[in-house]
């Protein structure tokens, strides 16, 4: 598993943005209303804010790349599935739960995110 980002749900995701850009990191672009992708100036996504009531039940926490998330969940069945697979604004994604109860995200990034190894800026929605 490879880290991609952290996922830090919010109540208010402008607000949250502002917060964010004064400790400086910058906007890279909303997947949906919902989503915000932040990160170091030219540099990739480093934190994902969302703003969803599941997300905020589940706690923040790391999305990770595991190749192939249908497949990681047909090979790893035996997991504490929280999420199955599902499209998401950000991809492919799913939730497990560790022995602790710490829930574990996972995701395949859609392509206007970029490669797992990065975020391309000019294939999404910019911060004006």
């Amino acid at each position: 598993m490879k880290l991609l980002f952290e996922l830090r749900p919010v109540e208010h995701l402008d607000a949250s943005v502002d917060y964010y850009r004064g400790l400086g990191l910058e906007p890279l672009g909303w997947p949906d209303d919902e989503t915000a992708l932040l990160g170091p100036p030219g540099d990739g996504a480093t934190i994902v804010l969302v703003r969803d009531p599941a997300e905020a039940a589940l706690g923040a926490g790391g999305i990770y790349s595991v190749g192939d998330v249908d497949l990681f969940f047909e090979v790893q069945s035996d997991l504490d599935w929280l999420v199955a697979p599902t499209t998401t604004a950000l991809g492919r994604y799913a939730v497990f739960a560790d022995r602790t109860g710490t829930c574990i995200r996972i995701l395949d990034p859609a392509p206007h995110l970029g490669t797992s190894s990065g975020y391309r800026p000019e294939l999404h929605a910019l911060a004006g």
